[in-house]
């Protein structure tokens, strides 16, 4: 049997899934930014590497 749910249910469902998606929102956007942090990293490195070769 499936249940009914109310417009109160939906609007608090719908709410958490927002919340979710807001975390993971910033989650990736934190994640982006480390990202381009290691790549300026491995730039410099390589550049480095590539003065003693």
């Amino acid at each position: 049997m499936s249940k009914k749910f109310t417009k109160s249910d939906m609007e608090q469902i719908i709410s958490l899934q927002q919340e979710s998606l807001q975390a993971l929102q910033k989650a990736l956007g934190n994640l982006r930014h480390q990202n381009e942090r290691l790549e300026r990293s491995n730039q410099k490195l390589r550049k480095r590497i590539a003065e003693y070769e």
